[in-house]
């Protein structure tokens, strides 16, 4: 994603500045594994970005103006929904986007994949991080999945076993605390006193016939607010360029009622007036 593409240029400029740190390192002085075809491929969110940490990244290298980016957010509606109505409150802090950009990051890992490889950095794509390599008490590296197997973990004609990618240094970046992430919280003792939360999103892209002029974040309904039934979450609505725009929901997985189902809690949520007309 975002993060380990960054890492990874990161590391690109400071071996650009230590030339006798990247000789040592050898051909290959950082290596990044990409479980997807290509960058990007896994990821499908649009997001709100604070354009802060790129321009800190690149600095006069690149403009956030001229990354593939749909635009700086101009405006923004926050709105807490009843089943017919939408009261339009200030935006909270955490949902402040006047200035943000918004980003489809699956373009955004391609571009940045560009930008690391152009650092030096080798990208593995369809290279699966299996499992954690320690010894001695540290991170030695990471053994790679298997390809070419089939549904049943036979081995297909295209069969290649795992194997092990060694380094100096290892990063993790999976994410939202990939399996990897998990083994070395426990093994390490990194764990927090906050434990984790969990979130389903699920969005649609569509194409409409009036460009959105700016970005929409909702609470309450479809959600039930009844403490009963622990549902918290929200939508957004965020413009694609003039003729799309993508649309999601977002819920807690700590709801209690097992039936609930974001994907039909979405399709309820186009129904409300407000969301309808944008989409008509």
């Amino acid at each position: 994603g975002p993060a380990g593409l960054a890492c990874a240029i990161r590391l690109g400029q400071l071996l650009e500045e230590h030339p006798d740190v990247a000789e040592r390192l050898g051909d290959v002085p950082v290596a990044l594994l990409e479980k997807g075809k290509q960058p990007g491929s896994h990821l499908l969110s649009g997001a709100c970005v604070n354009p802060r940490s790129l321009r800190r990244l690149f600095k006069d290298r690149y403009r956030v103006e001229d990354m593939p980016s749909y635009g700086r957010v101009d405006g923004e509606s926050v709105y807490v929904l009843t089943p017919r109505n939408a009261v339009r409150i200030p935006p909270p802090p955490t949902m402040r986007n006047h200035g943000n950009y918004v980003f489809s990051l699956s373009r955004l890992g391609r571009w940045l994949a560009e930008r690391a490889e152009e650092g030096g950095t080798t990208i593995l794509p369809e290279t699966t991080a299996e499992k954690l390599l320690v010894a001695h008490g540290r991170t030695v590296g990471i053994r790679t999945g298997d390809k070419g197997r089939g549904r049943e973990g036979e081995p297909l004609a295209n069969y290649e076993p795992g194997s092990d990618i060694v380094a100096k240094v290892t990063v993790l970046a999976e994410g939202t605390q990939g399996h990897l992430t998990g083994v070395a919280l426990d093994r390490f003792g990194l764990r927090g006193d906050e434990p984790q939360v969990w979130e389903l999103g699920v969005k649609e892209v569509w194409k409409v016939a009036k460009p959105l002029d700016r970005v929409i974040h909702t609470m309450g309904w479809p959600l039930r607010t009844a403490a009963k039934y622990r549902e918290f979450g929200g939508s957004f609505v965020y413009p694609m360029g003039d003729d799309m725009l993508t649309i999601g929901m977002v819920v807690g997985l700590d709801y209690r009622d097992v039936e609930l189902s974001v994907h039909d809690v979405l399709q309820e949520l186009k129904t409300h007036p407000r969301i309808r007309r944008i989409l008509e």
